[in-house]
């Protein structure tokens, strides 16, 4: 698990977006790779489906579960010129849906992405309080926990959209996860609720769902296991560091299985690493590739055993006594 910075906080990052999007407004025709901003759009329906398919999949099993309903929201408070993003998405206000999983419940009750927020259980967004300045993401993060709340007391949440239209939503069960695509530099990261996933690292990953739902499921099992409370505050933290990366190789072939992915993806993952075309994580947390590969291959054979792939009942944990804590 690397440290991140914030999704898409990088400002020449959005000048250039922003500046595109100005083009394709003004009707000049743009090349297809030339649309930063569907590109940006397609990455975060991409990470939102994945990881909806990973955390519904598994919330049997997650000792952290809440209905969920695949919908990631967006501010147009955190770009450079509020004004101008407003414009390039088509928004007649500043709170907006940024993705929407596939198949999710928000995407079966009619949400989409670019659907300007009025309201969130009839609270309307513009009562909120402007995000300090050094924080432009507090607004958003904060009506994000809303929807997890309203969905945590009643299963149910209602969304009014810009043209008056109340839409209910009602949750179906997942990992109590959230998942976000990170313009800083790290590859991929968990905390006990939220992952994130690089946007580099799409790249490299070639776009390709399976590689990327093995990386999704990794960090999910960082999550799942709480592996944050266990690092937190140790003395050997490197050496609880490497157990909780083994964990999370062997735990991520049960999820992705649970999903509906063949697990054997995540073995291709580090095949793809060991070869050299795929430069991703450090080897000194993480382990060789070929030690990973052997545990990724052995639990895979260990799933086997276990038909209703229930890994809350089967899955071995390493020693989880607490570690020395650091003085």
């Amino acid at each position: 698990m690397r440290s991140t910075r914030r999704a898409r906080a990088d400002g020449r990052r959005l000048a250039a977006v922003l500046a595109l999007a100005s083009l394709a407004l003004a009707n000049l025709a743009l090349p297809a790779a030339a649309q930063p901003i569907d590109q940006l759009q397609r990455d975060d329906e991409a990470v939102q489906s994945l990881g909806w398919r990973l955390s519904h999949g598994n919330a049997a099993f997650c000792a952290r579960a809440a209905p969920g309903i695949g919908l990631l929201l967006a501010d147009a408070q955190t770009f450079d010129d509020p004004a101008r993003a407003r414009q390039a998405y088509g928004l007649s206000g500043d709170i907006a849906v940024a993705a929407v999983a596939a198949d999710g419940p928000a995407a079966r009750a009619g949400l989409a992405a670019n659907a300007t927020v009025g309201a969130i259980e009839g609270a309307p967004v513009k009562s909120l309080m402007p995000p300090p300045r050094n924080d432009s993401w507090a607004r958003v993060l904060g009506l994000q926990q809303r929807i997890e709340r309203a969905l945590a007391q009643s299963g149910v949440v209602s969304l009014t959209l810009a043209d008056d239209r109340v839409i209910a939503v009602r949750g179906a069960p997942a990992c109590a996860v959230r998942f976000i695509v990170d313009d800083g530099k790290g590859n991929a990261a968990a905390s006990r609720d939220q992952v994130r996933i690089g946007r580099e690292t799409l790249r490299k990953l070639g776009d390709d769902p399976a590689m990327i739902a093995a990386v999704l499921a990794h960090e999910l099992a960082h999550a799942a296991l709480d592996h944050e409370s266990l690092i937190t505050g140790v003395r050997n933290r490197r050496a609880v560091t490497q157990r909780c990366e083994r964990e999370a190789d062997r735990l991520s072939v049960w999820i992705l299985a649970n999903a509906g992915f063949d697990p054997a993806a995540a073995a291709a993952m580090n095949e793809r690493l060991a070869a050299g075309t795929l430069a991703l994580i450090a080897s000194s947390t993480h382990g060789s590739t070929r030690a990973r590969l052997a545990r990724i291959r052995a639990e895979i054979a260990q799933m086997a055993a276990a038909p209703d792939h229930d890994w809350a009942k089967h899955f071995r944990r390493e020693d989880t006594a607490p570690a020395e804590p650091a003085r």
